[in-house]
């Protein structure tokens, strides 16, 4: 009877709006819907004098049930259960990164990433990091990012494996010193010293080596397992390589995507100047105010002449100097250093140490400001293709099979970065998304030695980085 009543009450409301439908609803109706009821309810329609039969009809409430009512308030329950826990997770999921481009690293920064998966080791092969080692200040920086990438600390790496390409006793007193911190690190004394003789280490078919530069200050957090994945994911591709932050080619790509800043060296050196103690941060650099068109020279580094003395034109202006920030502008940026660069392997930018120091000072603005989504281009993988280029092998990951195959190995660089690619028709590819840090190639060495940037890569690694005491040289 209630199902019937309802469904009229439905009709009605649905086809009558005025008061002659109300007629409609005639006594007729009403004994029609009176006879479908029990005697008793009839007896209270007709009857309504006589309270005892109210009494007795109370079985026909209309109100819900106890149980319905309890069924009801769970349901509701649910429902708002589900929209708390919903709420937590994205809130969670935005906090670790689950579901944006912020997520928190391992260093405790927060970095901006397009792809913010966790990276899980992949299996079934070796992963060594082939370290050309010589220089203990550049490496008492670098050891604090591989054992970050350690597999022993939850990272990719399943040893490392230092070439030691120096006869120097203090170099190899501090490799071995090094080596004996962790299980992990291997050291290896080459017979002959240069580039050539380390890839006869690097043949093992089912190890994937990544070869590193012995003064790389900075590794980004995903750049190993990105360079790793990539390697996977691309298997016709020779071999795969970072994206260089101080390189010839890939500067030029960053100066377009707004990754380099204007910087310039400071004239004169501040009161009580020291490099004790130093914060790595660029944000508590003083702005540039000297008028830029008498401070500086690049007519001596077109010309490829060797460095002039401290103070003098296109030199540093003082020792363990530091450069300082132009408001950011296309035309300042075109009064800096960077604007002298090409895309050449052994243009401008290989040979400079002012156009290195510039970008040195951007990255550590740009990772201070969560800015290192700035230097990624490429496809919508962040992959470049380098159409057979020359490419600086300071960060590149390569299979042992594809090394082998390659010996004997003269001029590395070009011979694994362009001319074997070239003839296996396996480019090399460039991760723009795995970013590093190449403090100076050899012409720059000397100009870079007399900023203050090694002391703030120090400040940074030991801030952010170190898992322990850095082993300093």
């Amino acid at each position: 009877m209630g199902r019937e009543q309802g469904d009229s009450c439905r009709l009605l409301d649905s086809t009558t709006s005025s008061d002659d439908g109300l007629d409609a609803f005639d006594s007729a109706n009403i004994e029609r819907h009176a006879s479908d009821v029990p005697d008793e309810e009839s007896a209270y329609y007709s009857d309504t004098s006589g309270m005892a039969e109210y009494k007795d009809l109370s079985q026909y409430d209309r109100r819900p049930s106890v149980k319905k009512r309890f069924k009801c308030c769970w349901l509701a329950l649910n429902r708002v259960c589900y929209c708390v826990t919903l709420f937590i997770f994205l809130s969670l999921a935005y906090t670790l990164g689950l579901s944006t481009s912020v997520r928190k690293t391992k260093f405790g920064v927060a970095n901006r990433v397009y792809d913010s998966q966790d990276w899980v080791k992949p299996e079934g092969f070796k992963i060594v990091a082939l370290v050309f080692y010589g220089r203990p200040r550049y490496v008492s920086i670098l050891d604090c990012y591989l054992k970050r990438n350690l597999a022993i600390n939850g990272g990719y790496l399943d040893e490392v494996h230092w070439m030691a390409n120096t006869d120097k006793q203090h170099d190899l007193s501090y490799l071995d010193t090094l080596v004996n911190t962790t299980d992990s690190y291997q050291a290896y004394h080459l017979k002959h010293l240069g580039f050539q003789s380390i890839w006869e280490h690097a043949v093992d078919n089912n190890t994937l080596y990544i070869k590193i530069d012995d003064d790389m200050i900075y590794i980004h957090e995903d750049a190993i397992p990105r360079l790793v994945q990539s390697r996977i994911a691309h298997p016709s591709a020779f071999d795969i390589a970072a994206n260089i932050v101080n390189s010839p080619l890939t500067n030029w790509f960053h100066a377009r995507t707004g990754a380099v800043l204007p910087y310039l060296p400071e004239p004169t050196p501040p009161q009580n100047h020291t490099i004790q103690n130093l914060t790595w941060r660029a944000s508590s650099l003083p702005s540039y105010s000297t008028p830029v068109d008498i401070i500086y020279d690049f007519g001596v580094l077109r010309d490829g002449l060797p460095l002039p003395s401290i103070g003098e034109p296109g030199a540093p202006t003082y020792k363990n100097h530091r450069w300082l920030p132009l408001p950011p502008s296309p035309q300042n940026l075109q009064k800096t250093p960077i604007a002298h660069s090409a895309y050449n392997a052994f243009g401008l930018a290989w040979t400079s140490w002012a156009i290195a120091a510039q970008q040195h000072y951007s990255l550590l603005s740009n990772i201070e400001n969560n800015h290192m989504h700035k230097y990624h281009f490429g496809d919508s993988d962040g992959m470049w293709d380098m159409q057979y280029d020359r490419y600086n092998l300071n960060f590149v990951a390569i299979w042992g099979r594809d090394v082998r195959a390659s010996l004997p190995i003269k001029d590395d660089e070009q011979e694994l970065t362009s001319d074997i690619p070239r003839l296996l028709g396996r480019p090399l590819l460039v991760d723009t998304r795995a970013v590093v840090g190449h403090f100076s190639f050899g012409p720059q060495k000397e100009g870079m030695r007399e900023t203050d940037l090694l002391a703030r890569y120090e400040a940074l690694a030991e801030e952010r980085v170190c898992l322990g005491k850095r082993v300093r040289s």
